[in-house]
């Protein structure tokens, strides 16, 4: 018989991540086309500013800066300013915008009626990593890396939307002290003007890490979130215990196992012992089954277990039941 449940139906979160990763390869397509056009027009103006240097440099009157300095403002600074930095906001609005969607999914599962948008927080994403961390329960801690290099770059998307893609944000502060300074001053990627605080991206590879972070960040909370489809928690035991509950009753399954290979042993045997054997075999099964069951019954029912609780099944039965339900307060 062909068991239909081993083929597995698609997990909503890998059909986000596919096109999560459709759209980014999309944005990196145009980000390469529009770049390369940009590099074309450098490369030319470039080779034209150096044969025109060597055709006039015996001229000292002739001055070929001033010929060329519109178009080396043009290509050089206000189209990558007007390309590149918008590119940014995009990218970052994107990731906004897929983080709030993935814990809207997982809230889906109904494991919390706390939604993303209840909770505090400047932004989506704040607020996301908040619910993955506190509702979700996802440990992210081996995305710190990430997480921090995120930070900055939303530190930089900020400045570039709302304070006219300046770091000064406090002008009492010397630019050397504002806080975006050593890190722009240092990444080759942007130009910075170190009197004024302006600055922009003047290479699409700042673009490209960008995406390359944002696909391995999600990948990686993708892969944690998907993973997350039963939470185990009582008033006693308020973290969750799915893992211990998987493994009690997988120990249950496994000693009804046992019980039932006893059961065919005893049909192969023929000697006189085997009934008497049985007998014993299957009591010493019972008598574990019994912890484990009782332990599982304490924790659905919010009850306090103790080792004592299996005797009461073992030895007493229907009445030891009774006296199990009063301990742990069943109504």
């Amino acid at each position: 018989m062909i068991e239909r449940r081993q083929f597995k139906e698609t997990s909503i979160f890998l059909v986000f991540q596919n096109l999560i990763e459709m759209e980014l390869k999309e944005v990196e397509d145009y980000i390469n086309e529009i770049s390369c056009e940009l590099r074309q027009k450098q490369k030319k103006l470039e080779k034209d500013y150096e044969n025109a240097n060597k055709k006039v440099e015996e001229d000292a009157e002739y001055d070929v800066n001033s010929f060329f300095e519109d178009d080396i403002h043009k290509y050089f600074k206000v189209f990558p300013i007007y390309t590149y930095n918008p590119l940014l906001l995009t990218l970052y609005g994107q990731f906004e915008n897929w983080l709030k969607k993935l814990c809207d999914l997982d809230s889906r599962k109904g494991f919390s009626k706390v939604r993303v948008k209840d909770l505090a927080g400047n932004n989506y994403i704040e607020k996301s990593r908040r619910y993955l961390e506190i509702v979700a329960e996802i440990n992210l801690d081996d995305t710190k890396l990430e997480w921090q290099k995120i930070t900055q770059i939303q530190k930089l998307r900020n400045c570039i939307a709302h304070n006219d893609s300046n770091i000064i944000k406090d002008k009492s502060i010397p630019i050397e002290k504002q806080e975006l300074y050593k890190n722009i001053l240092n990444d080759n990627r942007l130009e910075f003007d170190k009197i004024k605080g302006d600055f922009y991206i003047k290479e699409p590879e700042f673009l490209f890490d960008t995406i390359g972070l944002i696909r391995k960040y999600l990948a990686a909370v993708i892969d944690k979130i998907k993973s997350r489809n039963v939470v185990a928690k009582n008033m006693s035991m308020p973290f969750d215990n799915a893992n211990w509950g998987q493994e009690k009753t997988e120990n249950l399954l496994k000693q009804i196992i046992s019980a039932l290979n006893q059961l065919d042993e005893n049909e192969a045997r023929t000697d006189e012992y085997k009934d008497s054997d049985l007998k014993g075999n299957l009591r010493g099964i019972f008598e574990s089954m019994a912890f484990n069951v009782t332990k599982l019954y304490s924790f659905f029912t919010n009850g306090k277990w103790e080792t004592i609780d299996q005797k009461y099944i073992i030895e007493e039965r229907e009445k030891g039941l009774e006296k199990i339900k009063k301990l742990y307060d069943i109504k």
